[in-house]
C-alpha cells in the first residue's frame, strides 16, 4: 500500500508563505506521487481562515486570488476527505486537534505531518506516526 499522511494546517500555511522550507517540500512531494496526501474539510478551512488572519497578511503580504489558488492547487495535488470523520475519544492534550487523527484514521493514513506541538508530542496514535516535516522529508529520501 503506498505512503498516505494527513499534512495538518500548521504545515500546510508554512508551506504556502515558504514553499522552499521543509513544508513547502513535504506538499512538494506529494504533487510528485511520492505519497498521496490528505486533509480534511475542516483543516481546509482552518487553513483558509489562517491564511485570510489580517495580521499574517500583513508580514507576509500577498492577495486573495493567491490564498484561492493555493486551496485550488491542494485540491489537484491532495484529496479532501468527503466521508465523515469518526468520532474519537480525546486524544490530544488540546482537543481541537482531535479532528487531525480522527482525518487519519478516516482514510488509514500511516502518518500524520505537523508542527503542532499538542500532536507531536503523541508521537503515535494507533498506527498513525506523528511526524514535523523534516522528519517526514528525512523518512522520505
Amino acid at each position: 500500500m503506498p505512503r498516505s499522511a494527513i499534512v495538518d494546517t500548521s504545515v500546510l500555511v508554512s508551506a504556502f508563505l515558504f514553499p522552499d522550507s521543509a513544508p513547502g517540500r513535504v506538499v512538494a512531494l506529494a504533487d510528485q506521487g511520492a505519497y498521496a496526501l490528505y486533509f480534511s474539510p475542516i483543516i481546509l478551512e482552518e487553513l483558509k481562515r489562517s491564511l485570510r488572519n489580517p495580521r499574517l497578511r500583513k508580514a507576509y503580504p500577498y492577495k486573495e486570488t493567491e490564498i484561492d489558488a493555493w486551496c485550488a492547487e491542494l485540491h489537484e495535488i491532495g484529496s479532501l476527505i468527503l466521508r465523515p470523520l469518526p468520532d474519537i475519544d480525546a486524544v490530544c492534550r488540546d482537543p481541537d486537534d482531535d479532528h487531525v487523527i480522527a482525518a487519519a484514521l478516516a482514510v488509514q493514513a500511516d502518518t500524520i505531518v505537523t508542527g503542532d506541538k499538542d500532536l507531536l508530542v503523541l508521537g503515535e496514535y494507533q498506527d498513525i506516526r506523528i511526524l514535523a516535516a523534516r522528519d517526514f522529508l528525512d523518512e522520505c529520501a
